[in-house]
């Protein structure tokens, strides 16, 4: 019976394949990509910004592959895990060699490899092997020498021996990289979702409605969560993405933020952030005091505090509102908290009104032409401050977007700019609306008085949309008529008025083109316009002395105003929304974006980076060379190696032949 021959393990073809330069460099290129990827894309963002940037599409496919979480994926994390096979695999094929030849003085080299070898040379007598032994350790080489049978006698020497230790520190520095960043990473995570221990939480919205299967021990040894803290509040979780869900990790501490401090460049974007931080530890109840800011993080029990970011965190808002179902010019009082949703009834139909970040600052370029950068400084408002001493940064006021949704779930987003901005020569109350968060807002400008508000053309919205005041003006107007036309003359301006007061400049343009021959449609828009214009025109001064609005000191500014009114009135007919708001005040609450993290891996990277400079300096900077010197009968033999650098042979080697080629003759003499 014939015995299977034993294969070594390092000889088998698995152990060779995964040990193999080639497999190796293949991953550290697809670990390169991953990074490349991981550094263009921005992670961990809200996937909302992902939907609008890529689409629905494209963000279910790239979320699926894990390339917004890179360097936490399944696949990033295989690589890793195989890299450190492969390179530990490689250190222990190659250690043992290595060992032995740093250990080796090649004692057993024939006199024919050392004649072969290119640094060569035969040196003249007279040079004892005690000698030259002295000589070889005074350049620096380690010597041992051996007697042989045939009664030669070899000088074998290295330095520069420890260059091997370059590479058994280059390819543990990769090892213990790979190893601190699988530590840090979600592996032990991932294992726990697929084997049904950790369940990521998919519907709550609160830490507290988070089941025990979604809840990560303090005692965790590594994660890396977010949490937003508004000003006066506190936490002691974080939250974890994890896959399509959260996951709630505990912390040994509670968090609070006493308070948010912002500075801005001149162009408003943020200088520097810094969050005043109470931590109070759970077990001790012991409070300190820290304030962190970016590049300046807090550790507290192994768990180093970053400020990440900022946000509202619930401002008080004041606001007044305007039901468009009716046409009051006075409008209702509301206080809100931006951040948060609130019932909203009109009539019998019931909203959800709810408020997204309010800002208290929105810088605009005023340096660019109005066509090209529309919103400019109004300078007559107290609350608003230059931002820039040089005018070209200027800060228009605080603006808050809110949505408002019906019953069928269908929302349009709207952001209005609590004071007015100056267009040309006008200043006006802005508000936007989109369907979409892909669209860009479409503006309705409402025109204010010299006072800064709206309340004039909510007053004359309020009376063109009073049939009593309608019918009188349209009277007085057929008295100025011929006789003969006063009739027809009133009915035109009555049909005229009503179709404006239902659907504006583009109702009236539609019933006249419906209406009017082609040819004649230029002069009846024009006639028509100035219908409009004209009651307008007397009902701002009815507004004016009814309601004890200011006037106008200058025409042309009235003139202006009559017109945008016009234009305003048009587009407040289209208004998709059932009632108007406007920011009149506010009391701001700002939040501190931390990201926590607890990262024992990371010693090990720098670790890591300190033998992979240290393998660099090894394998670089020390260069191994061996000498041998064979004493026989026929002469000395003198030769030279290296396994690198034979271009600092060719003048090492001259200049030792000739220091021994010297000492030879100072001995004969």
């Amino acid at each position: 019976m014939t015995r299977t021959k034993h294969i070594p393990l390092i000889k088998r073809p698995w152990f060779a394949f995964l040990s193999s330069m080639r497999f190796a460099v293949a991953l550290l290129s697809l670990l390169g990509v991953a990074s490349i990827i991981g550094t263009v894309l921005q992670q961990n963002q809200p996937q909302v910004n992902y939907v609008v940037k890529f689409g629905p599409f494209w963000t279910e496919i790239f979320g699926y592959l894990g390339l917004f979480d890179v360097y936490a994926s399944g696949w990033f994390v295989l690589i890793m895990l195989f890299l450190v096979i492969s390179t530990g695999l490689c250190l222990w094929r190659n250690i043992p060699p290595f060992i032995r030849e740093m250990k080796s003085y090649r004692l057993n080299a024939a006199k024919k490899s050392l004649a072969a070898m290119k640094h060569s040379t035969l040196l003249s007598g007279g040079l004892t092997p005690e000698i030259a032994e002295r000589y070889l350790k005074v350049q620096g080489f380690n010597t041992k020498k051996a007697e042989r049978e045939d009664g030669s006698t070899l000088i074998a020497a290295k330095k520069g021996a420890m260059n091997k230790w370059g590479y058994i520190f280059a390819h543990a520095a990769i090892i213990v990289i790979c190893l601190g960043g699988l530590i840090d990473s979600n592996l032990l995570l991932k294992v726990g979702m697929l084997t049904g221990s950790i369940v990521p939480d998919n519907d709550s919205l609160y830490a507290k409605d988070f089941k025990p299967e979604s809840t990560l021990g303090s005692n965790n040894i590594s994660f890396r969560g977010n949490v937003n803290i508004a000003e006066g509040q506190k936490t002691n979780v974080v939250f974890l993405n994890a896959d399509k869900g959260m996951l709630i990790q505990d912390l040994p501490f509670d968090v609070q933020l006493k308070r948010f401090h912002i500075d801005y460049y001149d162009t408003g974007m943020p200088k520097d952030f810094a969050s005043d931080l109470i931590v109070t530890d759970s077990k001790t109840g012991k409070k300190t005091e820290h304030t962190i800011r970016v590049n300046h993080p807090l550790t507290v029990d192994g768990i180093t505090i970053y400020q990440a970011s900022f946000a509202d965190g619930g401002s008080d808002l004041k606001l007044k509102a305007w039901n468009l179902a009716g046409n009051s010019r006075t409008p209702a009082l509301m206080d809100a908290v931006s951040m948060q949703a609130f019932p909203l009834d009109i009539g019998e139909e019931e909203y959800k009104l709810e408020f997204d970040q309010f800002t208290a600052m929105n810088v605009q370029d005023t340096s660019m032409p109005s066509e090209d950068k529309p919103l400019q400084i109004q300078t007559a408002i107290n609350d608003v401050r230059s931002v820039k001493q040089n005018k070209k940064f200027t800060n228009i006021g605080p603006s808050i977007v809110y949505r408002i949704r019906d019953k069928a779930g269908q929302a349009v987003e709207y952001k209005n700019y609590m004071l007015p901005i100056r267009q040309d020569d006008d200043y006006f109350y802005l508000t936007g609306t989109r369907t979409g968060l892909e669209q860009q807002y479409r503006w309705l400008r409402i025109p204010t008085d010299s006072n800064g508000s709206i309340d004039t053309f909510m007053a004359i919205r309020e009376l063109i949309n009073d049939p009593a005041v309608l019918k009188r003006i349209i009277g007085n107007a057929a008295q100025a008529a011929p006789a003969n036309i006063r009739g027809t003359f009133a009915q035109g301006a009555e049909h005229t008025l009503n179709t404006f007061r239902n659907g504006g400049l583009v109702a009236l343009g539609d019933d006249i083109n419906a209406r009017t021959p082609e040819a004649d449609r230029e002069t009846v828009w024009n006639f028509s316009s100035r219908i409009v214009y004209s009651t307008l025109n007397t009902v701002l001064d009815e507004a004016i002395r009814t309601y004890n609005l200011p006037e106008w000191q200058d025409p042309e500014a009235r003139n202006r105003f009559l017109i945008h009114s016009m234009e305003a009135y048009t587009g407040l007919t289209a208004y998709p929304a059932p009632v108007l708001l406007q920011l009149s005040g506010y009391k701001e609450v700002r939040s501190s974006g931390l990201q926590m993290t607890r990262s024992p891996g990371a010693s090990l990277v720098y670790l890591g980076s300190v033998l992979l400079v240290l393998g660099t300096i090894f394998m670089f900077y020390i260069r191994e060379k061996r000498a041998w010197l064979l004493f026989d009968q026929t002469g000395i033999r003198f030769s030279m190696s290296s396994s690198r650098n034979e271009r600092d042979l060719q003048k090492e080697f001259p200049k030792h032949t000739a220091d021994l080629e010297t000492l030879a003759k100072d001995l004969n003499h």
